[in-house]
């Protein structure tokens, strides 16, 4: 490893735009479907786990779970259940690097169990707040 490798591997990096982890144990249709933003593919005999972002979360998300890389969905899915949630979350975490995070609370999960945590405004959410409440422009 050279000195440039040496020097940026003991940085901390920055999510400049994350979501909150997940704190719920999930079954098999609740991990795949964030897998994907796109629809589901019912009765297609196609797995988001078959898709390039699941090949890629059994390959380097497997073994932090100290499974083989590229496990089978359901081995990979059952070591996450006897784990729990917490469990693969600071795995994970841990395992990234990340010394702060940019936490966007507009969608999806908010709990975030990391270092440094600073909240993303998105402004869509601020307007459908304002729209819900009442508010008129001026």
């Amino acid at each position: 490893m050279t000195a440039v490798h040496e020097a940026l591997a003991q940085l901390s990096l920055v999510d400049h735009h994350c979501h909150g982890v997940v704190t719920d144990d999930l079954d098999r249709d609740g991990f795949e479907a964030l897998l994907t933003e796109g629809g589901r593919w019912p009765g297609s005999g196609i797995s988001p786990f078959d898709t390039p972002v699941g090949v890629s979360v059994r390959r380097h998300c497997a073994p932090l779970l100290d499974l083989d890389r590229h496990a089978p969905p359901e081995e990979y899915l059952a070591r996450r259940a006897e784990l729990g949630a917490r469990e693969v979350n600071r795995r994970f975490l841990a395992s990234a690097g990340t010394g702060t995070y940019c936490l966007d609370t507009g969608f999806g999960p908010t709990e975030l169990a990391a270092d440094d945590v600073y909240e993303v405004v998105r402004l869509e959410s601020v307007e459908e707040a304002l729209v819900a409440n009442g508010v008129e422009p001026d």
